[in-house]
């Protein structure tokens, strides 16, 4: 019986098609049934001709009434920063501008101070994000601010970066850090300052009965509404320079298994739980810290560990400073275990110590001597679910970083020592025979070099060049290993990175040659690696001609990535037999990109890529696979309030083993409506498509996806002092997916409707 037949699904007639939105779940006869077929067959087909001319006609009309439309930039985002080009106290508002709001779609902004991402410490609006360190106060120095836009796969790309310049003390403050620091200065003064921010936010969600098909995909709950919610509140007192600052978080459900600790706990999970908390005393650079801290800057020794405990700062002169914690083995949420460091043989301790050699140019001399104790117990955190192991490592290591007076060149070399004990553990080890791991110290090593090789140079019409190389190495030595950092042992790496731009054109080239298997073992497999690529983008409507820009002429960017993998031998008395066995593969992949803004009224995109994996070892010269995808974006503004996009997308895989060739067509719209007669009101929705299949007519896949949904904002209270912010939701989504497997005879029919709201209150 086949997969369709077992789950009630309709056979495919003898063209391969399934009905569309057969809701009707009556038994049928052939007869009626190959009826029903044919009608949804001509509704499909309606659909999709009558989306493929809607759109047509839609950029025809973008394109003929230019003028009354008014398009949002899709090009690169801009961003500024309050802070540039001068110094800031240690406790000062600090606010980041956006050139244009983000897009449905585009992800979400990060924001990286040094190496720690303080992103859910701004208050985030549309175009601005502000930062108010009441309690993380920023280091002293100078410190490198870099902003990303992360996109939905998780992919990473950097917008700006920006220094940070912290002088040392906010009653050094002038003007420009009066307005804000008003309460501190008061401190400083003698009087007591109190600062109390309270937040409470109340999340009500329900969900109406879930139509599927089959209606064994139901959800569990269904219908199903739970109510949640957090709430926490910031206090701080200054006094004559001192501060004690405290922020509380905690979080509750309406339903046990939503709670923060039920993965830990089962039932027992308690309904109201504390998720965070951290209490900072200190004055100037002289600060302790109980609750959630971060210690480590050693990349190999303990690197940002973070976890429930003590930490503090202790400056001894202007140059010199120790810093040391305390801290759990793993995260831990809840009012259990609340100093974090109840537990001995399952913690984390670390000290340090830090010069600067020269006062005046913080990070122009900098040596850190870092040494850690860590041992674990068989726990878990409270949100994983992995079988893990008992280990204990005591290690250190330094770092020295630095630059010169222009900083040219700048520096950073660090060294880490590390004895790792993993002992017996009869539980996991089940009575099998195993090779114990023997108690031995190991080393690592890193160290990077960058060098502005030209600094503005002026090559052609104003067009400026500017262009550093970076050189980096990375050795771990075989069964290196510290509980207070995450790496790979058994590893070397060097890589070269030349990067710059001439006026608007960007570029880079990197080239990172890695192997393992340092001590050569020859029943081990010995991998290399070898990877180039290559990035360069230019504005071409106003690289050529920055006077007077040309709206036709796109900017565009280009990509090539080689990457080569493969095995340095056939290992011997190990598990392989044959020399097919052992890697041997090629990788090339592209990707081109072109931005239009024809004018402030209509956008268009438009990417390439393709993608070839060359294998290469005996035996398997044809397990080869090639890529090609194109793809094409239209923005456009229908009125002052209407936006609209639309997207399309052909993708081709190539499968030379088989041979096979699968494709898949993606068609796709978005709306958002601000409705000018409802303020603070917005509609938003979306339609796409797709039909994947092979052209040996094997198997095909059709996909469809409806959603809708009205939002409306209100707020009560003066702009300084919200008493009330609330936000309700009301969505409706329909999903609709069918498979047909001609080889395995599986004919498979998904379909989902579902409505559901929600509403937030933010109070204070």
């Amino acid at each position: 019986m086949t997969k369709a037949a077992e789950a009630g699904t309709p056979r495919a007639t003898g063209s391969g098609r399934l009905p569309l939105y057969p809701f009707d779940h009556r038994e049928k006869d052939a007869t009626e049934m190959r009826s029903e077929i044919v009608k949804t067959e001509n509704l499909y087909r309606t659909l999709r001709a009558g989306l493929l001319t809607a759109t047509i006609l839609t950029v025809v009309f973008a394109s003929e009434f230019r003028a009354l439309m008014h398009s949002r930039p899709e090009t690169p985002i801009a961003v500024t920063a309050s802070f540039s080009g001068k110094e800031i106290t240690p406790d000062e508002r600090i606010v980041l501008t956006l050139s244009r709001p983000l897009e449905n779609g585009e992800g979400r902004i990060a924001v990286l101070v040094a190496s720690t991402d303080l992103t859910a410490l701004f208050s985030i609006s549309p175009t601005e994000l502000v930062y108010t360190p009441r309690l993380f106060h920023y280091p002293i120095g100078e410190s490198p601010v870099t902003v990303y836009r992360v996109s939905a796969d998780g992919e990473w790309m950097r917008l700006a970066e920006f220094k940070l310049k912290v002088r040392n003390s906010a009653a050094e403050a002038g003007p420009d850090g009066a307005a804000d620091n008003s309460a501190e200065q008061e401190g400083q003064a003698g009087r007591t300052a109190y600062g109390f921010t309270p937040n409470v936010t109340i999340n009500i969600k329900g969900q109406n009965q879930t139509l599927t098909f089959p209606r064994e995909a139901a959800p569990e709950r269904n219908p199903s509404s739970e109510m949640d919610g957090q709430a926490g509140f910031d206090f701080k007192v200054t006094r004559r320079g001192w501060s004690l600052a405290n922020k509380f978080d905690l979080v509750g459900v309406g339903a046990r298994q939503n709670a923060l600790r039920f993965g830990e706990l089962q039932n027992e999970a308690p309904m109201i739980d504390l998720s965070s908390y951290l209490i900072e005393f200190g004055k100037d650079r002289f600060k302790v810290n109980l609750g959630h801290v971060s210690f480590g800057s050693n990349r190999h020794v303990i690197n940002s560990f973070s976890s429930r405990g003590v930490s503090g700062v202790v400056p001894i002169g202007k140059q010199n400073e120790i810093t040391f914690a305390a801290m759990n083995g793993t995260s831990v949420v809840g009012f259990d275990n609340f100093l974090g460091v109840s537990r001995r043989k399952h913690s984390v301790v670390g000290a340090g110590f830090a010069r600067e050699f020269f006062k005046e140019r913080p990070n122009g001399l900098r040596v850190e001597f870092t040494v850690m104790r860590g041992s674990l117990l068989p726990l878990t955190s409270f949100n994983e679910g992995n079988v893990t192991d008992a280990e204990r490592s005591l290690g250190f290591g330094f770092t020295v970083k630095g630059s010169d007076t222009s900083e040219r060149l700048r520096y950073e070399v660090s060294f880490g020592r590390s004895r790792f004990i993993n002992p017996s553990d009869p539980l996991l080890e089940q009575d099998q025979q195993v090779t114990e791991i023997r108690e031995t110290w190991r080393n690592s090593r890193f160290a990077e070099f960058s060098f502005d090789i030209f600094r503005d140079v002026e090559l052609w019409k104003g067009k400026k060049l500017k262009l550093t190389g970076t050189y980096r190495h990375e050795e771990i030595q075989p069964l290196y290993r510290s509980i207070g950092a995450s790496l790979q042992a058994d590893r070397r790496q060097h890589q070269f990175e030349f990067s710059g731009n001439l006026g608007e054109i960007n570029f880079a080239f990197g080239n990172l040659r890695d192997r393992d298997n340092l001590n050569e073992i020859a029943s081990i497999l010995k991998t290399l690696n070898r990877r180039n690529n290559v990035v360069i983008g230019i504005p071409l409507g106003s690289f050529f001609t920055p006077n007077k820009a040309n709206k036709w002429l796109p900017a565009v960017s280009y990509t090539f990535d080689l990457t080569h993998q493969f095995g340095a031998f056939l290992p011997v008395d190990g598990e392989f037999r044959d020399p097919s066995q052992v890697p041997d593969q090629k990788s090339y992949s592209q990707a081109f990109n072109a931005q239009w803004i024809i004018s402030e009224r209509f956008s268009a995109g438009y990417r390439y890529t393709r993608a070839f994996q060359d294998n290469r070892q005996p035996g398997r010269e044809l397990a080869d696979f090639r890529s090609e995808v194109h793809g094409f974006t239209f923005g456009t503004k229908v009125y002052e309030d209407l936006d609209l996009d639309l997207e399309f997308s052909n993708e081709a895989q190539l499968n030379l083993e088989q041979p096979r060739t699968d494709k898949t067509f993606r068609v796709g719209s978005r709306a958002t409506w601000r409705t000018p007669f409802i303020k603070n009101s917005i509609f938003s929705g979306g339609i796409s498509f797709s039909l994947a299949g092979d052209k040996g007519n094997q198997n095909d896949a059709r996909n469809a996806e409806l959603d809708l949904q009205w939002a409306y904002r209100f707020a009560f209270g003066s702009k300084k002092f919200k008493k009330l912010d609330t936000q309700f939701f009301i969505r409706y989504a329909n999903r609709y997916g069918s498979t047909i497997d001609r080889v395995f005879f599986v004919n498979s029919l998904n379909k989902t409707q579902v409505f559901n709201f929600g509403l937030t209150f933010n109070i204070f």
